[in-house]
């Protein structure tokens, strides 16, 4: 009986001794482990949260290593946290930094507008030399919002650099880029024709992207005129800048994106990858918000125009809860089958408002968001432009002209050098 009350005893004191040691090693190693696996379940995650993100760049032993396994996934909000960081961490002087330059070259001539908003910041930030390089190849962009993004950078340029590249856009189709051409031009030479940035402003709900009212254009155009005649006599003053040919990305570097299913009005799924082979406009929009609706007609014109070349899905957000729980226009949330109730309404409204407009392109239902938070489709309208191979080509925000919209669809058509 002692000698099994002893065996007992030893036993335990050995279990005992083998669990405490196991603790103390997976409280000493805890960190060890969970870093590597944290970082591996936000690489794979489709919408890391950006807390989440900047803890780990900020803890990691090798910040650029983790921002460039983020970059290289491909996914468009990776690539925003990525830019986001830099741009938040470019004043600090981190030896590090240094090093991520490649990714902030690389951002600034992202597909994603985004991305090249906070790449220029963060190079604006760090008073890099290469801001007029990157700042100028935005003019030359398809997109006129991409071309007035690279107009307020170069605005604190030398005059001698960047006048004769913005004389360019004197002709510009659109006459916002025009304004903001002329407004630089004069702030340069002290030499005042008339434009002001105002005379731009779109009127209140217009029926096309940037059009502007024409007692405005013929001011606007007017100016133009008068500086190009400022420019016959002045341009051996200012010598012509060589040609800025940063590289383009726009998809590049880019992993074809993963499949998804959504349905559409009429409950059949509907799968990304059945429109491999063509040219994929994802238009995130929502029946609440006013720049989605005067946005359809583009669209609408679009389809009409292009037909079988492009498969346009505009991918409808009515009924995602606001960041409080609540849907828009909604009351008497979190009443016993309240939320269901609001889906039926708003996949309603969804429908009334496809018939009403004429909308003729497929309409897909998104209520929970879960392809709209991949491709962070939180701002509307939003529209992501998908290549025939899967690859995004562009993401932005706002609305855009059938013009615009066309040579987008046409860009994204022609294949990759490396295709």
């Amino acid at each position: 009986m002692k000698s099994n009350a002893f065996s007992f005893t030893w036993g335990s004191g050995v279990l005992s001794g083998i669990l405490l040691g196991l603790i103390l090693v997976m409280g000493f190693f805890h960190r060890q482990i969970s870093r590597p696996l944290a970082v591996q379940l936000l690489l794979n995650s489709a919408s890391p949260r950006e807390e989440f993100f900047d803890e780990i760049a900020r803890e990691a032993s090798d910040p650029v290593d983790f921002l460039n396994r983020s970059w290289a996934t491909g996914r468009v909000a990776h690539r925003q946290l990525v830019a986001a960081f830099l741009k938040n961490n470019a004043a600090t002087n981190t030896l590090w930094f240094i090093r991520a330059e490649p990714l902030v070259f690389a951002g600034a001539t992202d597909g994603d507008a985004s991305v090249r908003e906070l790449a220029l910041a963060a190079l604006e930030s760090r008073r890099n030399p290469r801001l007029f390089e990157f700042a100028a190849a935005q003019v030359d962009d398809l997109d006129p919002m991409v071309r007035l993004l690279g107009l307020d950078y170069l605005r604190k340029a030398d005059p001698n650099q960047a006048i004769a590249i913005v004389m360019r856009l004197l002709d510009d189709p659109d006459l916002r880029v025009v304004a903001s051409a002329e407004v630089n031009l004069m702030r340069w030479t002290g030499q005042d024709f008339g434009v002001r940035a105002r005379l731009a402003t779109s009127p209140e709900g217009p029926d096309h992207p940037g059009q502007v009212e024409s007692t405005n254009a013929v001011m606007i155009r007017l100016g133009a005129e008068r500086r190009k005649e400022w420019w016959t006599l002045h341009a051996k003053d200012y010598p012509v800048a060589s040609q800025v040919s940063a590289v383009r990305t726009t998809g590049l570097d880019r992993v074809p994106l993963p499949d998804f299913t959504l349905t559409d009005l009429n409950g059949r799924k509907v799968r990304l990858t059945q429109f491999r082979g063509k040219v994929v406009l994802l238009n995130f929009w929502a029946t609440w918000c006013t720049a989605c609706l005067a946005e359809i007609p583009e669209l609408i014109a679009l389809q009409n125009k292009l037909g079988s070349q492009v498969a346009i899905l505009g991918v409808s957000l009515d009924g995602v809860p606001d960041e409080h729980g609540h849907m828009p226009g909604e009351e008497n949330a979190g009443q016993p089958g309240h939320e269901e109730h609001s889906l039926e309404k708003a996949r309603a409204k969804v429908v009334r408002a496809v018939k009403a407009r004429g909308i003729n392109y497929a309409v897909l239902w998104d209520p929970k968001s879960s392809v709209g938070a991949e491709f962070n489709g939180g701002e509307l309208p939003t529209t992501v432009m998908i290549d025939p191979d899967g690859r995004v080509r562009r993401r932005f925000i706002g609305e855009r002209s059938l013009a615009v919209f066309e040579a987008m669809v046409r860009e994204a058509a022609k294949p990759l050098p490396n295709s």
